[in-house]
């Protein structure tokens, strides 16, 4: 019961937060036109009310949380402002299966669609849509550090799952370090909307995609995605904005407090992460140049533009994946998997786990050649402990289990392997755009394939752990 009413505790200020800035705006724009749809009303009231009451009944009621109730809080919390997230869908005339997958995908900034058409959309609908991949970015990262590090030993735990967010880069007040990620959030996404519409984009264009850009999610308003622009600039400012939101933000704040670039230059997973995305798109620019045949500029602007925005798991296109080939399309999902920083709102395994792995193939080299040999892995300039070691081999091995349930489970509902790999690789990697079948969108889904996908996302948003920790019996006795 006492866990029962911390959940609805929680409820509060997350209904809030998800009235003021994902319903409201659709709400206000609706307003000025005169055609105040009654599920946004009907939400934002609800909402509303339901925050006052519990400011009033449990507000001031003292909780003490446990580990166990920040991932039930965290876990739940998803599934509920999910399933409230899907009614504009539902009654705009959405099946229950399509509205899920698409408030799933939003929240969880996956940017997978169902829908074919969206010039079909009200203008409301469509920054609905948006706004709920950037409330989804930023949430996630609220809700990790308000509610596991208010739990005891939750501090360990967060460090565990963020490794690179730095300790001398938050304030220990966790209400502070919150508004200053919201400070920040909302920062980059008033640059990145300025940028947007200086490059050519009108209002609502620039809006929209700042949206999705900084929260690394990948919805647009048109069907063809960024293509619908053609414009190298515009692709080189969402390419920009993109690493910024895919570089670990516990760089960033150390960096506009110090004004200093060796936080970036000593960082070894953001190093890394650099390393890894001029090597994939170099090779991503000669593949269409000599093996695809495609012009210099086009490849160019395709290896770059979209290799960045798949590795990140942002999931933009200028062109469809399958008009690439098949090896290139097929590298760039496998590397997907690597995802952005630590620290940030990218999804994948994160760029750090997959360093960690490739300094231990190599000290394991060397201990081969030299077997008397004493070696140190650091990483970040510290050893690397042998806990550390196994938690990223666990986590690793536990991501591709999962990524290998979830494929068999699409193929036994007769989807090809090739369409059933990517699928699985863009929802539990929060990408989006998948191949073969799914290169449009992933409206030939029968509704448990929608389901299951849904469940791929939330489960990858969480970093894995937060939900199996849920199927284990001995986690809810203690």
């Amino acid at each position: 019961m006492i866990s029962f009413l911390k959940f609805l505790r929680f409820l509060g200020p997350l209904t809030l937060f998800f009235a003021t800035f994902v319903i409201l705006p659709p709400l206000t724009m609706q307003a000025f036109v005169s055609e105040v749809e009654i599920i946004f009303l009907s939400i934002f009231i609800s909402c509303l009310i339901y925050g006052i009451l519990i400011e009033i009944t449990l507000r001031r009621k003292k909780f003490i949380y446990t580990p166990r109730d920040g991932f039930l809080i965290t876990f739940f919390g998803w599934v509920f402002i999910s399933i409230l997230a899907s009614l504009p869908f539902f009654f705009s005339g959405m099946n229950y299966a399509d509205s899920i997958f698409e408030a799933v995908s939003g929240l969880t900034t996956t940017g997978s669609t169902t829908i074919s058409n969206l010039s079909s959309l009200s203008e409301s609908l469509l920054i609905y849509r948006q706004l709920l991949q950037w409330a989804g970015g930023v949430g996630l990262i609220i809700v990790v550090l308000a509610i596991i590090p208010a739990a005891s030993g939750g501090i360990r735990i967060l460090q565990a799952e963020t490794s690179g967010f730095a300790e001398n880069s938050f304030s220990p007040r966790l209400k502070k370090t919150a508004r200053s990620l919201l400070r920040f959030y909302l920062g980059i996404t008033i640059l990145c909307a300025i940028s947007y519409w200086l490059a050519g984009m009108n209002y609502f264009e620039a809006i929209s995609h700042s949206f999705s850009t900084v929260s690394i999610g990948g919805f647009s308003i048109y069907d063809d995605n960024f293509g619908h622009f053609n414009s190298p600039l515009i692709e080189g400012i969402a390419i920009l904005f993109i690493l910024i939101s895919a570089t670990n933000f516990g760089l960033h704040f150390l960096f506009l407090l110090k004004k200093d670039f060796k936080f970036y230059v000593k960082n070894d997973e953001f190093k890394f992460f650099l390393l890894l995305i001029l090597a994939a798109t170099t090779f991503s620019v000669l593949v269409l140049l000599f093996n695809e045949e495609i012009g210099l500029s086009e490849s160019f602007r395709y290896g770059i533009f979209q290799t960045i925005s798949i590795i990140t798991t942002t999931g933009f296109t200028i062109t469809n994946l399958d008009n690439m080939g098949i090896l290139l399309p097929v590298l760039i999902m496998l590397l997907a998997f690597v995802g952005a920083c630590s620290g940030s709102v990218g999804g994948g395994i994160k760029a750090w786990r997959i360093n960690i792995l490739i300094r231990l193939a190599f000290d394991n080299i060397t201990k081969i050649m030299h077997p008397t040999a004493v070696s140190t892995i650091k990483f970040n300039g510290e050893k690397i402990e042998q806990k550390q070691i196994e938690s990223v081999f666990s986590f690793v091995a536990i991501y591709v289990l999962i990524s290998i349930l979830f494929l068999l489970v699409l193929m036994l509902q007769n989807i090809d392997f090739y369409s059933a790999f990517s699928a699985v690789s863009a929802t539990l990697n929060n990408l989006g755009p998948g191949l073969g079948q799914f290169s449009d969108n992933y409206s030939s889904l029968e509704p448990a394939g929608k389901i299951t996908l849904s469940l791929a996302m939330i489960i990858g948003r969480l970093e894995i752990f937060g939900f199996l920790l849920l199927l284990f019996p001995s986690f809810w006795r203690n």
